[in-house]
């Protein structure tokens, strides 16, 4: 095999470029993006890095769908730049509409926003034209690309890996950790997805003329993946009668396994759809009948296994996501078994539009469970007659309210405080005022809900115990700090999220030992919890404090810690440190 030239691969990758250039964009985005994230364990700007970073995964995929839909419609140029900026701007507004750090149920917009954009790249060529044998053949080179591409860079990832863990122990080049994590984020974000575009198709109107079928693709599925589903299927069947004849209720797991062998089944079935008809594939048409009838006990368990938890638990993003799916899989087997037709895109464009109406709107994840949730709270402080006026007002009998206590969790870390307005008969977000000055995530989250927990007089599930408290405190911002005396500064943090740290530490209860390379102190940080509690006052157990005044000295060498950020917990009186950073200054 002739291996392509330097000029060859220039002129390749020059001719995506052109071809692609809102698509390598978005890809050199997301790998610098990625590439500041490893630089640094929790870099200043890491939030705004990791929501780039996810519209840029966004963004390629968007960009790509609109560039094959122009391309297979022969669009003008006028008309190609029309779409392409309309993307530009849709980004832009999902950019600065959608926050997953602070905002969780954002977190499930951004994987059905990806869910429904990568299946848009599948069928965008065969909106309203093309036929299934070219929307088949299409896919086929898409998925086989994706394959070669993924091979191809996870070589050439471990080759350079190796030669640089090889040059770093020969030569002791003292290779940081981060040039790894520099190096894969080059190779999978920008190699990866130049290699993968060179490779998608343009000659749209050759798709549409019968093209031969790869041998090795029909052997694997009949003599592999057809198997395996089988297999699968009559496991899935025998815990079906296991259950009618002992007559109990499905397992949780139940429902992804019924939902991974559909995936399986239909993969298999769409792998050898083009050969369906020939000569001596009989087969085909028989296991695709087969599939789907065998389907509805599956989906008949599936449905029992889901309502079983929704029942319980009402709903949340994860089993909204389950619900929809047994719902759209019920849809699909009772159109493979109806229709003469067979039109294989329904599948992907059906999921798509699915995972868009899950994203906004009241049919979406976030606005049926928060309706859910907040029905099963209401319902609660019901039979404990809390409510007044349609208000929940605080517990007077807390037995028992240890679920409602989750619920209250859920609600107000997923959709925040603001959730509860007209459920409360004082407005949430003036209670939660005093977290929000918090400049640490987590910290802001548990502070908010244990204000409005405390207000509800709602307990811990484990209510005979006593109850474990959690405190925080973070110096103000804009603080300086004097090293007067002090020859060195070191940032350190515990607990150490990087392996190449140039210290380590060894903890016994609250007390701390640093070891660097040229320094060892030994510090406890008892007495700083102490005074963080001291001056925590009522139900605020989160303070601010100028810098500089949580510290404590190593009496033997003279060294200071001093506390930026620390949280701990009260566990039966006694301190337990969870996490701080801060500043070490040697002298």
């Amino acid at each position: 095999m002739k291996l392509p030239s330097i000029q060859a691969l220039v002129a390749g990758s020059l001719n995506v470029a052109k071809r692609f250039p809102l698509e390598l964009t978005a890809a050199l985005a997301g790998t610098v993006c990625a590439m500041l994230l490893f630089e640094e364990a929790y870099p200043e700007n890491e939030e705004q890095l990791i929501l780039l970073l996810l519209c840029s995964n966004l963004a390629l995929t968007l960009f790509l769908s609109i560039s094959v839909f122009t391309e297979s419609r022969q669009l003008a140029p006028a008309g190609r730049f029309a779409l392409k900026m309309a993307g530009v701007v849709l980004m832009i507004i999902i950019f600065f509409s959608l926050d997953p750090i602070s905002d969780e149920t954002n977190i499930f917009r951004f994987v059905f926003l990806a869910a429904a954009f990568h299946l848009l790249v599948s069928f965008a060529p065969f909106i309203y034209r093309g036929s299934m044998e070219g929307f088949w053949e299409y896919n086929m080179r898409i998925f086989l690309r994706i394959l070669t591409a993924g091979l191809y860079s996870t070589v050439l990832y471990a080759g350079l890996a190796i030669a640089l863990l090889s040059a770093d122990a020969l030569f002791d080049l003292k290779i940081q950790s981060e040039i790894y994590g520099h190096l894969f984020a080059l190779i999978f974000g920008l190699f990866n997805t130049t290699f993968f575009l060179a490779g998608l198709p343009s000659d749209w109107k050759n798709l549409e003329d019968p093209q031969p079928y790869p041998k090795g693709l029909k052997i694997f599925t009949q003599y592999v993946l057809i198997p395996l589903a089988t297999i699968y299927l009559g496991i899935l069947l025998a815990y079906e009668g296991k259950l009618i004849i002992e007559w109990s209720l499905p397992k949780g797991l139940v429902a992804t396994l019924v939902l991974g062998y559909a995936v399986y089944g239909m993969l298999s079935i769409l792998l050898v759809h083009p050969v369906r008809f020939d000569q001596g594939n009989r087969w085909i048409m028989t296991f695709s009948k087969f599939f789907y009838l065998l389907l509805i006990p599956l989906i008949i368990l599936l449905g029992s296994a889901v309502y079983l938890r929704v029942n319980q638990y009402g709903v949340t993003e994860s089993r909204y996501v389950l619900i929809v799916l047994s719902l759209w899989l019920t849809g699909i087997t009772i159109y493979f078994l109806s229709s003469r037709l067979q039109n294989i895109k329904v599948i992907p464009v059906s999921l798509c539009v699915v995972a868009l109406l899950a994203v906004w709107g009241p049919q979406s994840a976030s606005a049926v469970s928060r309706q859910s949730q907040l029905k099963r709270l209401f319902t609660f402080f019901e039979q404990k007659n809390s409510v007044n006026n349609g208000k929940l007002v605080p517990l007077t009998n807390t037995a028992g309210s240890g679920e409602a206590t989750e619920i209250l969790r859920y609600l107000v870390n997923r959709h925040g405080p603001g959730v509860l307005s007209g459920y409360l008969l004082l407005n949430p977000d003036s209670l939660t005022r005093s977290a929000d000055t918090l400049k640490y995530r987590y910290a802001r989250e548990y502070e908010r809900f244990e204000l409005l927990r405390r207000y509800l007089n709602l307990q811990y599930s484990y209510e005979t115990a006593q109850e474990i408290q959690y405190y925080s405190a973070e110096t103000t911002i804009g603080d300086s700090l004097s090293i007067t005396g002090y020859r060195y500064l070191v940032k350190v943090q515990y607990p150490l999220y990087y392996s190449d740290a140039p210290y380590t530490w060894n903890v016994y209860k609250t007390v701390f030992s640093i070891n660097g390379q040229s320094f060892k102190a030994t510090f406890d940080l008892n007495s700083i919890a102490e005074q963080v509690m001291n001056k925590a006052y009522g139900e605020v157990r989160s303070i601010k404090v100028p810098l500089g005044e949580l510290y404590c000295t190593d009496e033997a060498t003279g060294h200071r810690l001093i506390i930026d950020y620390l949280s701990f917990r009260l566990d039966n009186g006694k301190p337990e440190i969870q996490n701080f950073n801060g500043v070490l200054l040697l002298r």
